[in-house]
């Protein structure tokens, strides 16, 4: 689901550290969230409003700088000015802004340019955007298109700390109109109440490093076993997903190594030919 992510994002990454990187990156922004949650309510500050986006421009580096000083409402305007300027791509935030930056904070972190802690409250910051950027206001949810197209589950492979890519699927994919639930790597004995609770479309499972293979074939399998999700379809990516694909087989999954902006292209073309049981969009 991240493939685009090179992988150099996790060189030297284990899961204990990653985990001790987003756990400092919560005890610090727990001592930064008075001004956090300031800048979330307060959206455009004054002192911001020069902050703008440029047609066809993606400020990539302004906001990997905003982020690396630690200034969460700037980088929050950033993120919202762009998405503003994005009035055809709702997803472009995520896919053209979010991902790229978070690739440039895993290449600070593996070449040295920045610290651990720096890094930690920079990924507790961008956490806090993607949630603050879901949240919809009034006005919002009036202006979004009733439209469901189906009902998908993204996980992290069990022990996985990387859920960057995964959340940001989950945001593109409830852009184009599905009913997404999240399970992150610590929690992924939940997926199975989900697929008994109603028919499940496709079930999406992030991977990002090599360790989260160990007995993912296994619990696909046991997914697979659940009576009501004998119709849902399996997708595995993930940084840790390389070419050639086939070399996956071991994981019965149905489709491997999807980018996420492929994502609900494939969902909606799945659909469209029945493979879902719906054959048209009425």
């Amino acid at each position: 689901m991240a493939r685009q992510l090179d992988k150099g994002l996790y060189q030297g990454c284990d899961s204990w550290l990653v985990r001790g990187l987003e756990a400092l990156g919560r005890d610090i922004g727990g001592r930064a969230g008075t001004s956090i949650r300031s800048a979330t309510l307060q959206g455009t500050g004054t002192a911001l409003r020069s902050v703008s986006a440029t047609p066809g421009v993606v400020p990539v580096d302004e906001l990997h700088l905003a982020l690396l000083k630690g200034n969460f409402a700037k980088a929050l305007e950033i993120c919202r000015s762009f998405r503003s300027a994005q009035r055809h791509d709702r997803a472009a935030v995520y896919v053209r802004l979010l991902l790229p930056v978070i690739l440039q904070l895993g290449r600070d972190w593996t070449d040295d340019r920045a610290g651990f802690e720096q890094i930690a409250f920079a990924y507790s910051l961008m956490h806090r955007i993607i949630e603050t950027l879901g949240e919809a206001t009034p006005a919002m949810a009036r202006a979004r298109a009733p439209l469901h197209l189906g009902r998908a589950i993204v996980a992290v492979a069990p022990g996985d700390a990387h859920d960057f890519g995964a959340r940001v699927l989950v945001k593109h994919l409830e852009l184009q109109g599905w009913d997404v639930a999240f399970v992150d790597g610590f929690n992924t004995q939940k997926v199975a109440a989900l697929l008994k609770s109603g028919p499940v479309d496709a079930l999406a499972v992030s991977v990002s490093t090599d360790s989260a293979f160990i007995g993912l074939a296994d619990l696909i399998g046991e997914w697979r076993s659940v009576e009501a999700a004998q119709h849902t379809e399996v997708i595995v990516g993930g940084a840790a997903i390389m070419p050639p694909y086939g070399h996956y087989s071991f994981l019965q999954a149905d489709q491997v190594g999807l980018r996420i902006n492929e994502m609900s292209e494939h969902l909606l073309s799945q659909m469209t030919n029945g493979r879902y049981g719906r054959w048209s969009l009425s």
